[in-house]
């Protein structure tokens, strides 16, 4: 399987770029790269469009093939990149996946469905499992100009319920999502 970071957004909310986002003083993107590589033997940056870290991050580069559309441009890109039949996607901004939690997602996907979760009623895309298989339906919707939710509701996916993500990561902490000025104090 591999592991895919999105690391192409602007971070319009949060006023900086979030793949340089750090806590004190050092930035958060090689450390999760570096968790990633324990448990994944290939990880892919989908950085939007190639630009030079002022850091070095870590793993493949890969540029979105279809620009501007946001996640699922990186997951497009993603899914292109991979070598491997999975690929399990997780954002930058998102600096606290529990690997147990990256393990359940990977068991319960499979070679023609995607696996995410269900929290507090929504499904998170992220972190999430999904196959290779899926790559002519994700630049459809990535054309149709629809959201990664649209995407997942309109392909076969399993969607683990918020009881189940929480035994193996007790907080949630797996979907911090660091968007705003506020959520990098609160978290960081």
């Amino acid at each position: 399987m591999t592991a895919v970071v999105l690391a192409g957004g602007n971070g319009q909310r949060l006023g900086l770029d979030k793949a340089c986002l750090c806590r004190d003083g050092r930035p958060l993107l090689p450390d999760l790269v570096a968790a990633l590589e324990r448990q994944f033997p290939e990880v892919l940056l989908a950085v939007g469009r190639r630009r030079a870290f002022p850091f070095p991050a870590g793993g493949r580069e890969v540029e979105d093939l279809i620009p501007g559309y946001g996640p699922l441009s990186g997951l497009h890109a993603g899914i292109a990149g991979a070598t491997h039949p999975r690929i399990l996607a997780v954002a930058c901004d998102m600096p606290f996946p529990a690997p147990e939690l990256l393990a359940l997602l990977t068991e319960a996907a499979g070679p023609t469905w995607a696996a995410v979760c269900r929290i507090r009623g929504y499904i998170e895309p992220f972190p999430g499992v999904y196959p290779r298989a899926f790559l002519c339906q994700v630049e459809a919707a990535t054309r149709e100009r629809l959201g990664v939710q649209a995407f997942l509701v309109r392909v076969p996916h399993v969607a683990l319920p918020e009881e189940e993500a929480r035994r193996v990561d007790p907080g949630l902490r797996s979907f911090v999502n660091l968007n705003t000025p506020q959520d990098v104090r609160r978290w960081l």
